[in-house]
């Protein structure tokens, strides 16, 4: 069973693409997954799909409308295509001042502005509700954000609606490894900590549980380490794994998406 004791969760992974893809998936994508709609948020900035897992996360496909640069300005994804951002969630309260104060004993330099309210559209005009809560302190994706439902996660995530069965057999994330410039391991590190409420463990992951859903899917972690050079460009390199349980040596996809790429590999671990 997923272990929905641990403090935290996976929810969903960002993948930045151009809106055409958004409209019309390549074949990297098709090739490898089953797209269920998303729809537009409030916003009026972004638009998405989704690629939903059996274990209740989900690779969130996003785009800015009409690729429109007005819309990107000042945009906390305004960055370049490719794997941008993840977010958590609790299956408790959230507790949002407890998470302040750990941050601040962490001595990290980060911490989290207050919850705030979001959603969006489905295709068929229901209305989704949410609540994020986004970092201070660090780039977007270098630490998550957290994603709260407030109308029934299930109509975000719609998990029973025949479309979680993907070409590639992926049933769930599995680990998300964040590359960053050495001067911040340290600090996101620290940071690590007090968001997971756990140690990282000798192979430096920082472990996360999944959506308590039928599915076995175990071990789930995010880690974080320097870049192999630390060049010019420090922007942070994130790379995803997906379970694939008993397919082992499934290729990894590397994707060259506009001005970014994408890194998606397999676990087929049981």
């Amino acid at each position: 069973m997923p272990d929905s004791s641990l403090p935290t969760q996976f929810d969903h992974v960002i993948i930045l693409l151009p809106y055409k893809d958004i409209i019309d998936p390549p074949k990297w994508v098709t090739d490898n997954f089953t797209v269920s709609p998303g729809g537009r948020h409030s916003d009026g900035k972004t638009e998405n799909r989704l690629l939903i897992f059996k274990d209740g996360t989900y690779l969130e496909l996003i785009a800015f409308i009409d690729d429109d640069p007005d819309k990107r300005k000042g945009h906390w994804w305004d960055k370049p295509c490719g794997i941008v951002d993840f977010a958590l969630t609790t299956q408790k309260d959230f507790d949002y001042d407890g998470l302040q104060e750990r941050l601040r004993e962490s001595g990290s330099g980060i911490s989290y502005a207050p919850p705030q309210e979001g959603g969006r559209r489905t295709p068929d005009g229901k209305e989704l509700k949410w609540k994020v809560t986004f970092p201070k302190g660090a780039e977007r994706g270098e630490v998550p954000f957290w994603c709260h439902d407030v109308t029934d996660r299930e109509r975000r995530v719609p998990i029973h609606d025949g479309k979680t069965d993907h070409p590639c057999h992926a049933v769930g994330l599995f680990g998300l490894h964040i590359k960053t410039a050495s001067s911040k391991v340290e600090h996101l590190e620290s940071a690590m900590v007090a968001i997971t409420e756990s140690k990282a463990s000798e192979d430096g992951h920082f472990a996360v549980g999944a959506p308590a859903v039928t599915e076995v899917i175990t071990d789930n972690w995010v880690a974080i380490s320097k870049l192999a050079s630390d060049s010019a460009d420090k922007r942070s390199l994130l790379e995803l794994t997906l379970r694939t349980p008993g397919r082992h040596g499934v290729p990894p996809i590397r994707q060259d998406i506009a001005t970014g790429s994408v890194v998606i590999g397999f676990d087929g671990s049981e």
